[in-house]
């Protein structure tokens, strides 16, 4: 019972300082959020993320659809 406990703190200390030290996501790259029927949907979605604390966002033009990618990062 106390080697699985002991296992067990050793598991969870090593899992937060993997978790600590490594970059997040939001920082790595670009994430996608969505497909937005329309530029200005895909905008005003943007926008909010923005308020929201993400640092940046971008539309892309989906090919064939007219529908537009919101990225986030």
């Amino acid at each position: 019972m106390r080697k699985r406990g002991a296992l067990l703190s050793l598991g969870v200390a090593a899992m937060a300082a993997i978790g600590l030290s490594a970059p997040s996501a939001q920082a790595a790259d670009w994430t996608y959020i969505g497909l937005y029927a329309s530029k200005s949907r895909c905008v005003d979605a943007g926008q909010q993320y923005q308020r929201e604390g993400w640092s940046e966002w971008k539309c892309t033009n989906k090919p064939g659809t007219g529908g537009y990618w919101l990225y986030t990062r």
